[in-house]
């Protein structure tokens, strides 16, 4: 004859618990999460406007005229190709060659800043771009030799404020912010603030 052993359940006390831990994992690994995602927002369009100046500088070569990078606020699309307010911290870009024998512009591509960044209202990654030359105002230009049109280098600082300060001295946060430097040359490079050490590519 078998003999069944009785069955056993979970006590309320595991269950507790097992809550209970869980919770505390949940409580540590949340805010981390947090600033991971904020940081690959910061990537994201970092990378994003890397491939819009590289993508300016590649056609105005290929196409041996006058290809220009347009940053602004205003939709990305070829119906405004020719109107386009430009902005020094725009959240969109257009990429545009211009035909002297028309006097107008040809749409080449244009992106949104929300693409694969999440740049919405509730999480704003910001551009701050900077230059010694005087002429930059939201445009840059590349002739058909690669060269971009400011005379001195041309700086993006992308930011994330809703997440935090940069990592980088005097307030040292948990954002891994990042810069875009263009050379009058029309070399296109990413950067880091926050490494400092002589020789290093990475150092701005």
């Amino acid at each position: 004859m078998l003999i069944r052993k009785p069955q056993r359940g979970v006590s309320i006390v595991e269950i507790v618990i097992a809550l209970g831990i869980m919770a505390l994992l949940l409580a540590l690994g949340v805010p981390q999460y947090a600033t991971f995602l904020n940081n690959a927002r910061i990537r994201a369009t970092t990378d994003n406007l890397t491939a819009g100046l590289n993508l300016a500088r590649s056609e105005a070569v290929k196409r041996n005229a006058r290809v220009e990078f347009v940053m602004t606020d205003e939709e990305p699309i070829a119906s405004l190709v020719n109107t386009l307010p430009a902005s020094t911290s725009g959240m969109n870009w257009v990429v545009r060659e211009w035909v002297p024998a028309s006097g107008t512009f040809t749409f080449i591509e244009g992106k949104s800043g929300l693409e694969s960044s999440g740049r919405d209202e509730a999480t704003p990654i910001v551009i701050a771009s900077s230059s010694a030359d005087a002429t930059y105002a939201g445009i840059v230009s590349f002739n058909g030799f690669g060269a971009a049109s400011v005379t001195r280098p041309l700086q993006f600082q992308i930011s994330n404020p809703s997440g935090g300060a940069c990592a980088a001295a005097p307030t040292p946060g948990p954002m891994r912010c990042l810069n875009i430097i263009v050379s009058p040359g029309g070399q296109v490079r990413q950067c880091d603030p926050r490494v400092t050490a002589a020789g290093d590519t990475r150092a701005c």
